[in-house]
This record gives structure tokens, C-alpha cells and sequence, in this order.
């Protein structure tokens, strides 16, 4: 059956709409949910340092906002659009992709329930995480670009849930780069979904 380019890139909500009680709660009213390639470590292989993360999710982010854009003019009442600034960008994520490839961490992870809000992600496994265990989680916000958002944090809860756990992960503080450019990619396929949820009904 074949998708659209938005609901390959970006799972809709169904798996939830399914299972209304999945989530016990939802982690905020902004999220974005769906079912995407995501795994954990304790550490990061080969060890990598903070700051080098928080670079990468921040060019990361920037290009998945910069290809999300809809096809508009340019020129608006913020000005126009830098097509070099956009330039870089692209070859920015190119330079990461091909460098995760050559790590050998172009094939993608088991696809997991997910739910990512602001300062927290949720996802269902069938492995039991402790409460208190610290580990990174790497999730892949698009199926077609095998680079993940590498997110630090303490897994705060674990619910039962027909044969699998959903976990908790409160994030480190990110930085105020990272943070802004999550909050609005988070916030933009919240309206998104909201809007596919209207036309449905």
C-alpha cells in the first residue's frame, strides 16, 4: 500500500486513536506520537562529548525544519529566506549521514510507540528498565535520513501495559538552540496532526 511522503516521514496517530489508553496520561498537550526507530545505551559508542551531541541534534533539527517547510514565496514580512544559509544546512546533514554510515549506524532500529514532548519521551518495549537508570535514547524522526535525536536523561517511570512496559525519559537540559528548534518541530506536527484529526472526523 503505498503512503504519502508526510505520513512515511512523519506516523500519524493511529496506533493511539487504537489504544486510547496507551500512553496513561500524555507527557504534555504539545507532543508528537507516532512509531519511529528508536533504541538506548547506557553510553554512547564511540564515547562522544556533550557539546559534540548537542551539535549534531542541532543540525539535525534545523535540516528536518528546513525540508518540513511548505513551498512559499520567499519574500514575507520576516524578510526573505537566506537560500546559502538553507544551503548549508543540506550539506551540514549530508556531512552527518555520510559520517554515520561510515560508524555503521545506517541500519535503523526495532519502529516503537513513541511520544516526544518538550522535556520528556515516551515509548513502549518489552525489556524492564529501573527507575533511576541514566541512558541515551536515539530516536529517528524520519525514515528516510538514518540520523537520530541523541537525547540524555533519567528514566523517571515504567508502566505494564499487555505484555510491555512504557518508559519515561526526563531529559538533561539542552541547549537553548536545541531546545527551541525541538519545541518547534514538536509544536508544528502537533498542528498538523490536529488538522488531520478535523478531516477525519
Amino acid at each position: 500500500m503505498s503512503q504519502s511522503n508526510e505520513s512515511t516521514d512523519f506516523p500519524d496517530s493511529r496506533f493511539f486513536a487504537s489504544h486510547p489508553d496507551a500512553l496513561h496520561g500524555a507527557v504534555a498537550a504539545v507532543q508528537l506520537d507516532g512509531v519511529f526507530p528508536l533504541d538506548w545505551l547506557d553510553e554512547l559508542d564511540p564515547p562522544q562529548a556533550r557539546a559534540e551531541v548537542m551539535a549534531d541534534n542541532n543540525t539535525l533539527l534545523r535540516a528536518l525544519l528546513m525540508l518540513d517547510e511548505p513551498p512559499v514565496s520567499h519574500d514575507s514580512e520576516h524578510g526573505r529566506a537566506d537560500p546559502i544559509q538553507n544551503l548549508e544546512r543540506r550539506v551540514d546533514l549530508l556531512l552527518l549521514m555520510a559520517s554515520a554510515a561510515l560508524r555503521g549506524l545506517g541500519n535503523l532500529p526495532p519502529e516503537r510507540p513513541c511520544a516526544l514532548s518538550s522535556r520528556k519521551l515516551r515509548w513502549a518495549s518489552e525489556q524492564s528498565l529501573e527507575l533511576g537508570r541514566r541512558l541515551w535514547a536515539r530516536i529517528y524522526l524520519r525514515h528516510r535520513i538514518a540520523l537520530p535525536l541523541v537525547l540524555s536523561g533519567l528514566i523517571t517511570e515504567q508502566r505494564p501495559d499487555r505484555g510491555q512496559f512504557w518508559h519515561t525519559l526526563e531529559f538533561d537540559p539542552l541547549d537553548q538552540p536545541v531546545q527551541n528548534d525541538l519545541d518547534r518541530l514538536i509544536f508544528r506536527h502537533h498542528r498538523r496532526q490536529v488538522a488531520q484529526q478535523r478531516q477525519r472526523a
